[in-house]
Formats: structure tokens, sequence, C-alpha cells
């Protein structure tokens, strides 16, 4: 994707007039690996997960779309704000949960736009911006297999993706109910027909991301009402780069400050999204409004419940 000249041009001014207000930026010219990168090569690589509704999902092979996506596109007008790029192309790069981590570490994305869990053992492999949702951690099940949570899978098949959250929610949940069969997926493609097919009895993930399916399903699935944890999603990018961090956390600051994020959050959460033909009608909670108003680094590391 490569954003538009004439508003790409209008949105890295304004932000870049934000940029000057806040903490002087390092110079271009001291910039850290990925903005070295970025600048040497005019290309923004931004992970995305295919099938991730709302937050990320493919409208065409290496075609991109969603709310991270949407905020993504807006950082890297900043970041070419930043390194006085005429122009930055944007470049869509697939990832699953389980190569997401690795492919931000190697570079084979600057960034990854996909609604992902910031977490303190993720913090030690790579850095985070604003958290920009909180997702709770739920169950689909068949519509009518009478499942409501954890505790009525004993002697049934539970699913979880691979490298996902839910991993660590199972570990800690599993003496206290247990008695479930574990089967891992690499996609939420893979899981949901699985689930579909009878091959497993409920899927563990973020409750927005299954309500969006279930939504879907015309019916097939639901997804109760219990919640396992409180989780700030976040963008993911490098460690290895302060300079970007730093230029990340005011860029998403000034969006926060200035009224867009939450122009954004309802075109994709109050609106009809775009293509799909349905609206979530999910309303922005108190912690996502708190941080609207005092945009901070500081995140509550996520909460098991």
């Amino acid at each position: 994707m490569t954003i538009a000249s004439a508003s790409f041009s209008r949105l890295a001014l304004r932000l870049l007039a934000g940029l000057a207000a806040c903490a002087a930026l390092a110079s271009p010219a001291h910039a850290g690996p990925v903005l070295n990168r970025i600048q040497t090569t005019g290309v923004f690589k931004m992970g995305y997960r295919p099938n991730g509704v709302p937050f990320s999902w493919e409208t065409s092979p290496g075609a991109a779309t969603g709310y991270a996506p949407d905020i993504c596109q807006r950082i890297a007008a900043g970041i070419a704000a930043h390194l006085k790029l005429p122009k930055l192309q944007v470049q869509a790069v697939p990832v699953l949960e389980s190569t997401r981590i690795p492919a931000v570490v190697n570079g084979e994305i600057d960034m990854e736009c996909a609604g992902t869990t910031n977490n303190k053992a993720r913090r030690e492999q790579v850095a985070f911006g604003l958290a920009y949702f909180y997702a709770g951690s739920a169950l689909m099940v068949r519509e009518g297999s009478g499942i409501t949570g954890l505790s009525g899978l004993r002697g049934k098949n539970l699913g979880v993706l691979e490298g996902a959250t839910g991993n660590q929610i199972i570990d800690i949940h599993k003496n206290r109910s247990g008695g479930w069969t574990l089967k891992t997926f690499k996609s939420m493609r893979e899981a949901t027909t699985a689930l579909e097919q009878g091959e497993i009895d409920a899927l563990l993930d973020d409750d927005v991301t299954l309500l969006t399916i279930a939504a879907q399903s015309g019916g097939k699935f639901s997804v109760p009402a219990q919640r396992y944890s409180i989780e700030p999603l976040a963008p993911m990018f490098s460690k290895s780069d302060p300079e970007l961090e730093r230029v990340v956390l005011q860029i998403m600051q000034q969006l926060y400050r200035d009224g867009e994020m939450d122009a954004i959050y309802k075109r994709w959460f109050l609106s009809p999204l775009p293509g799909l033909g349905y609206n979530l009608n999910l309303k922005m909670g108190a912690l996502l409004q708190d941080n609207l108003r005092r945009p901070t680094a500081y995140v509550t590391d996520w909460t098991v419940m």
C-alpha cells in the first residue's frame, strides 16, 4: 500500500506540528537500525494478520485493512515526517500469532499492527506503543452446546492459537478447571474450521475477535459471557531502536490528544465494517477512554481473572 501523496502530506504535516510541541526528538541523522532501514528503503513494513477482523484482515493478497492498520498508517506518516521523507510506501506483510514476534526481532517487519497483547514476557523481546484497545479472553463454542465456561470442558477438546496469550490463561486455569484435551492451531481459520467440524468443543481467544467471528457465522457459534483476562493491545515493534520507540509514543500521544483516535475507533467499532456489511456496535470501554484523555506509555500488565 502507498499513502496517497496529498492526504499523506496533510497528515504528515499535522503530525509533525504535534511532534514539535512534544519533547524534542533525536535527529534523523542519528536514527537507530529500524529508522535507518525505513529511511534508506523508503518502505515501512507493516505486519498484519489476514483473518483478524476487526483489528486486521486481508482484502486481497498483500492488502491489509482494519483498526490496527488504520492506526499504523498514521504512525507511518508521522515517521515519514520525522525522517523528512516526502513519501513512504507502506508494505503489508502477513504474519501469524506464532511468527509475529520473530518477524519483528528479525526485521522482517518494522511494526506489527494486528491486535497483540502488551505483556511483561513480550516486553523482554519487543517494544510496544500506547494501548489502543483492551480485550478480554473468552470462549467461543458451537451454538446450543451448553458450554458456558472452562469448567464445562472436562473430557472435551479445547482449542487455542499457537503463540497466543490464551496458552498462559489455560496454564493458570488447568489447576482450577482442567480435565480437557488441549489442541493448538497456527491460524484462526484452522481453529474455527476445527470448531465447526467438531474437532474441538471450544476455542479460547480475544473476545472481540471471537464476537466478530460469531457474528459472521450465521448462528453457528456463540460466545459465553465469562471473561478470563483484561489485555491491553498495542502496536509492536523492535526494542533495538529506542528512537523509534520515542517517535511512535509521541505520534500516538498526539493522535490521542487531538481526537483522531476517537474518530478511528468509531469507524471500526461503531460503524458498518468496510466490505463486511455489519456493525459491531462496541462502545469504547472505560480503560481506553482514560488512555485517550491521559495518553501515557505506562501500561498495567495484563490481568488473568
